[in-house]
């Protein structure tokens, strides 16, 4: 019942962020950088870390798994729909491409500069929607509303340390190192999840080698090893748009933007074989 429940948020939650004409906003405003300045003055180091990242999400774990047997689940499914509303916050796929799309059209020429912004633009959609979207749903995935809270406050955690030298300096220097590599692998994950969907969905004798040379090198910018797999999966003949008039350049974003949608797609197959393996 679990199992089914986790899908279920998961396919709603894929849907409404790919076709709603509308970024999905988050809720969790400043609580995040009070929560760890509240924290940081009454403790340092290790135990901060423990006390404001960990046990919160073993908490809500425990807490998860006890409502899942009261009113028929319906206390545990406005948890982990809470949780996910206070975590997630992903652009809109739908409205950035109508603007791509609008934008190509005025275009009489196919102008390198338009372009090279709209790559930037792209870049920076997928990039966002791995960094406050996907990173989320598959820890969620794995490890239920616990993951995904531990996620969050575990990012949170590396932010606020950068930010606000005065509170974290004192954080002992193996917690600073272990908390960039954590934050590092928990987006990483996603990012080589979507990569590994993308060589299904697209062009798999690109795609997977592409995937495999990705699993060895941790540090490329999400946003550019992203872009580079979604025009592996694209089909040869429209790959290369800086080549592209301006209307076979929409005919290329609509591919892209068909592309995007599988990738969605892959992401709900994977909800649904780790239910089934759950």
């Amino acid at each position: 019942k679990d199992g089914s429940m986790t899908f279920i948020v998961v396919l709603l939650f894929l849907l409404a962020v790919r076709y709603w004409w509308g970024e999905l906003p988050s809720i969790a405003g400043n609580y995040p950088s009070h929560w760890f300045s509240w924290i940081n003055s009454l403790l340092s180091g290790s135990p901060a870390y423990l006390a404001g990242v960990v046990l919160p999400a073993l908490l809500l774990a425990w807490v998860s798994n006890g409502f899942e047997g009261i009113l028929f689940g319906l206390p545990a499914l406005m948890l982990h729909l809470g949780v996910l509303f206070f975590v997630l916050h992903a652009p809109s796929p739908e409205m950035t491409f109508d603007a791509l799309q609008l934008q190509a059209r005025q275009s009489t020429t196919h102008d390198g500069l338009l372009a090279d912004t709209q790559d930037q633009t792209l870049r920076s959609l997928l990039s966002r929607l791995h960094q406050g979207f996907f990173v989320y749903i598959i820890w969620y995935l794995l490890l239920g509303p616990g993951g995904a809270l531990f996620c969050f406050l575990q990012r949170h955690y590396e932010r606020e340390e950068g930010n606000d030298g005065s509170d974290f300096n004192s954080l002992d220097a193996t917690v600073n190192l272990g908390a960039q590599a954590v934050s590092r692998w928990l987006v990483g994950l996603s990012v080589r999840v979507s990569l590994l969907l993308l060589a299904l969905v697209g062009r798999f004798r690109d795609g997977w080698p592409f995937f495999v040379a990705s699993l060895k090198d941790w540090s490329i910018d999400e946003g550019d090893l992203l872009y580079a797999g979604v025009c592996l999966g694209l089909a040869p003949e429209v790959e290369s748009e800086t080549e592209l008039d301006s209307a076979a350049y929409v005919d290329w974003l609509q591919d892209y933007e068909g592309l995007l949608s599988r990738l969605f797609f892959g992401w709900i197959g994977l909800a649904a074989l780790l239910t089934l393996l759950s």
